[in-house]
C-alpha cells in the first residue's frame, strides 16, 4: 500500500511554510535564510571558488532574496555590477528591502524574470553568471547552461552551485528506512504532484557533465557536505526543525514509500515523541552542495 502525503499530521504543513510565492518548495525567504545563516560558511567557500574579480559586471540568476549579495559586492568592489534575476516577485520585493541600507545598493538592478526562459540580456553583457540552488528547478539543465552561455562575454564565466543530495544521511534511522527515504528524492519530474512540475535534488554530481555538454571549457567542481550534530546553533536548530520534517513528510517523492514507513518517520519527527529525532544527542544529518565552474 502507498500513501499520498500531503502534511505532516500537526497542523500546517511544512510545505505550507517553504513556499514562497513562486509555488516551490525551498524558495520563500523564511527557508533560505535559516538555510543560508546555517550553511553560511560551505557557500561562501563555493562563491570563492568562482573566483569573482574586482569590477565584474554580475548576474546573479535565481538571486531570491539576495542572501549571496553581500559577498558577491565585497569581492566585486565599488567598480562591480550585480544584477539581480528571480522569478518570484516576493523574493525581488525581500531583496529590495535586504539591501536598501547597504552601502553597494546602487550597484544592484533587480529584474523579476525565469530561468526557463530567454533572459532578458544582450549576449555578451556580463563577465560571469552565478547560479546558486536555482538548477534543480529547471528541467532543460542543458539548454538553461547555454542561455547563462549567451549572456556571458567570451572568456566570461558560468557558475552554478547546486543541491546533492547523493551524500543525504538522516539518523539514527534503520538502515531499510534510510534507505527508503534516500531512493525517493525526487529527481525528475514529479507527476500527479500539485506543487512541482520538475525538481531534481540529485543534480550537483551533474553539473560538469551538464557543463562539457553545453560546451563549456576549462571546467572545474567543487563538492561539499554539511554535517550537522548535537549542540546545535541557533540557526542550525531552527533550520533543522523544518527542514527535517519537511524531508521526511513532505518532500517529492515521498509518495512512493510504503504506509508503514511514512508512519514511522512521522513519528520521529514529531516533537511529541519520545524518539523525536532532534532531541537525540545521536542525531546526525548530512547535506551536500556542489558547484561548478567554466568558461565561455
Amino acid at each position: 500500500m502507498q500513501v499520498k502525503q500531503g502534511g505532516n499530521g500537526r497542523g500546517a504543513s511544512p510545505r505550507a511554510i517553504l513556499q514562497s510565492d513562486s509555488g516551490l518548495d525551498l524558495t520563500s525567504d523564511f527557508w533560505m535564510h535559516r538555510h543560508f545563516r546555517a550553511m553560511a560558511a560551505i557557500y561562501n567557500s563555493l562563491l570563492n571558488e568562482a573566483n569573482l574579480l574586482p569590477g565584474d559586471h554580475i548576474l546573479d540568476l535565481g538571486c531570491g532574496t539576495g542572501t549571496h549579495f553581500d559577498w558577491i559586492a565585497n569581492l566585486i568592489g565599488p567598480e562591480g555590477k550585480i544584477v539581480g534575476l528571480d522569478p518570484d516577485p516576493e523574493n525581488i520585493a525581500k531583496a529590495r528591502e535586504r539591501i536598501a541600507n547597504a552601502s553597494y545598493r546602487d550597484q544592484v538592478e533587480l529584474v523579476q524574470g525565469r530561468l526557463t526562459e530567454r533572459l532578458p540580456f544582450d549576449d555578451g553583457t556580463f563577465d560571469i553568471v552565478w547560479c546558486a540552488g536555482s538548477l534543480q528547478y529547471v528541467p532543460t539543465p542543458v539548454e538553461a547552461i547555454r542561455e547563462m552561455m549567451r549572456v556571458v562575454r567570451p572568456g566570461g564565466r558560468v557558475a552554478v552551485q547546486d543541491v546533492e543530495m547523493n551524500s543525504m544521511m538522516l539518523g539514527p534511522l534503520p538502515d531499510e528506512l534510510l534507505i527508503a527515504l534516500k531512493s525517493c528524492l525526487p529527481r525528475g519530474y514529479t507527476s500527479g504532484d500539485e506543487y512541482h512540475d520538475y525538481v531534481d535534488w540529485l543534480v550537483g554530481h551533474k553539473l560538469r557533465s551538464f557543463f562539457f555538454e553545453a560546451g563549456l571549457r576549462e571546467i572545474r567542481g567543487v563538492l561539499r557536505t554539511r554535517v550537522y550534530t548535537p549542540p546545535f546553533t541557533e540557526d542550525e536548530r531552527g533550520f533543522l526543525e523544518v527542514a527535517v520534517p519537511y524531508l521526511c513528510t513532505d518532500s517529492p517523492g515521498i509518495e512512493n514509500l510504503t504506509y508503514r514507513q511514512v508512519m514511522e518517520l512521522r513519528r520521529l519527527v514529531d516533537p511529541e515523541s519520545s524518539d523525536y529525532l532532534l532531541d537525540r544527542p545521536d542525531f546526525i544529518f548530512v547535506e551536500g552542495r556542489a558547484l561548478a565552474v567554466g568558461i565561455r
